[in-house]
């Protein structure tokens, strides 16, 4: 079951693509294949911003209560990994100019967006963990102090 919090993000990533089907028709027809992935990681990281600060938005209310504290981890967020990977990707891509150019009728806007906020949704609660290498899902993972040792 879905909590009311995770229920509003989905209602909100619907209203969202709902936006792109009517902005659609004046979005590019066409993308260098490193703008297109740059777009959708941004995309991604841009729905983990807001979530992150809807989060610190609520911790600060939970302050007085002494919220929960996961500790100490050696660990990253997977959709920030994932997220940055693809900005880093789209930016190598673009800056050495491969010139493979992508189709984008405009009905794949909003499919897209569905596609990355979706799986932006089903991996918001997965982190990253070294040493034992493993994928965790730690629920409101932002309060974990990250440690590289």
């Amino acid at each position: 079951m879905f909590t009311r919090a995770e229920k509003t993000e989905l209602g909100l990533i619907s209203l969202t693509v709902g936006v792109v089907v009517f902005v659609s028709g004046r979005l590019p027809a066409s993308l260098e294949l490193g703008s297109l992935l740059a777009v959708a990681a941004l995309a991604l990281l841009g729905q983990g911003l807001v979530r992150d600060l809807w989060l610190l938005s609520r911790q600060k209310q939970q302050a007085a209560g002494g919220g929960v504290r996961h500790g100490e981890m050696k660990c990253m967020c997977l959709e920030s990994t994932v997220g940055l990977g693809g900005v880093f990707a789209g930016v190598v891509l673009s800056a050495a100019a491969v010139p493979v150019v992508v189709s984008v009728p405009s009905w794949s806007w909003p499919v897209a967006g569905a596609v990355v906020w979706g799986v932006g949704f089903a991996m918001k609660d997965v982190v990253i963990q070294w040493s034992p290498w493993r994928l965790r899902r730690v629920k409101d993972h932002g309060s974990i102090l990250v440690r590289w040792r």
